[in-house]
């Protein structure tokens, strides 16, 4: 019997759709599970969004650490450079405190 390829119907599906997917998956970050955040409200108006509880309590740390350090308050450029988190951010945690 003469060698003969196998005709392409008959060839067995190629695995690079899996490996690509895999591939993606990988460079991909999957978002971690997060426990729920308290989130607390003022009974005044909004300044602005209500920010986490956690979040709250951090800035507060370091605000009061800072006014014992220095003797003046936290600006929210120091606040947002100090928790890693944007201005606007900074400025409504301050905005709460």
């Amino acid at each position: 019997m003469p060698n003969v390829a196998p005709s392409p119907e008959a060839a067995p599906p190629t695995p690079a759709p899996q490996i690509a997917a895999s591939l993606i998956e990988e460079l991909e970050p999957v978002p971690a599970a997060t426990p729920p955040v308290a989130v607390t409200t003022t009974g005044g108006p909004a300044s602005g969004p209500a920010l986490p509880a956690a979040l709250l309590d951090a800035a507060r740390r370091i605000a009061d650490t800072h006014r014992a350090e220095h003797g003046t308050p936290i600006t929210a450029a120091h606040l947002g450079t100090r928790m890693g988190i944007a201005l606007p951010v900074a400025t409504a945690a301050l905005a709460q405190l």
